[in-house]
């Protein structure tokens, strides 16, 4: 049998989130988190320690919490089938990675 198709949205085809995504999907109902930049939607996952690890960090970066318990690699490959996308930079932290640069010349 084929293995199955990875999700459009893995590597290569990601789907930005803004904060503001990230932050409305802070509930039980609906609950993502970023890991190292990037984006899961944990909803439906069954964290064996208890989804209410999850869930508390819902909307928000669980990285440190995530690299605090060193998760196995099956959990790391888990995670694939549950990435949304990658967090998009805030535009204050986008204005300020590019205000470096000289200004572009005029046409």
């Amino acid at each position: 049998p084929r293995p199955p198709p990875r999700p459009q949205n893995w590597r290569g085809m990601s789907r930005r989130v803004s904060s503001a995504e990230l932050a409305a999907h802070a509930t039980n109902e609906s609950c993502w988190i970023v890991i190292h930049g990037d984006v899961y939607d944990v909803t439906d996952f069954h964290h064996p320690g208890g989804n209410d690890r999850l869930f508390e960090r819902g909307g928000r970066d669980a990285s440190a919490a995530f690299d605090a318990i060193g998760h196995s690699m099956h959990a790391t490959k888990h995670m694939q089938a549950l990435r949304v996308g990658q967090l998009a930079p805030s535009p204050d932290a986008a204005a300020a990675s590019t205000s470096h640069l000289p200004p572009a010349p005029a046409a």
